[in-house]
């Protein structure tokens, strides 16, 4: 009589375990959808605020007067930089001396020749907004709201333009 009340709750159990590891497998399913579905939609904000970037402020630096390294002579120009937002423009002049320490040490470093190439290639242009945007970084914060439902945005600089570029090698 034993063997045939071990037959049924043994069936019970198998059933048991059967359903338990099929209820165990949609949760899994259910978190890992969850999850993938809130990276997707993060990488789609996240386009969509690159394609929305608008140059809204304009900054300027002063003169810039640079002697090469590599050899005798003297680079001058003056940068604007082509900013989307009011924030951009306040942390950078917040951080002037920085930024034109940034900007001088990366133009010592190359001869005149390169020098003007690069600037007629736009490459220097380039050269400094990535540093520029490199100073930014993820340091200026956005001011949460109540629900907390904002939108990424990212500050940057937009476009910068060099003025007044003259590059003369000295013997």
């Amino acid at each position: 009589m034993s063997d045939e009340e071990r037959k049924p709750s043994s069936t019970v159990i198998k059933y048991l375990l059967i359903s338990i590891a099929f209820l165990a497998t949609m949760v899994c399913s259910a978190v890992v959808s969850i999850f993938v579905y809130k990276t997707i939609m993060e990488k789609k904000s996240e386009t969509g605020v690159d394609q929305e970037i608008i140059s809204k402020e304009n900054m300027t630096f002063e003169e810039f007067t640079i002697y090469p390294l590599a050899e005798k002579g003297m680079v001058k120009f003056k940068v604007n930089a082509e900013v989307n937002d009011t924030k951009v423009k306040e942390y950078l002049e917040s951080k002037k001396p920085a930024v034109r320490d940034i900007i001088t040490r990366a133009v010592m470093m190359f001869k005149i020749e390169e020098l003007k190439k690069i600037y007629q290639n736009e490459d220097l242009h380039k050269s400094i907004q990535k540093d520029l945007n490199l100073v930014i970084g993820d340091n200026i914060k956005l001011e949460a709201s109540f629900l907390g439902g904002q939108k990424k945005k990212r500050f940057l600089v937009v476009k910068v333009n060099i003025f007044d570029f003259s590059a003369v090698a000295m013997e």
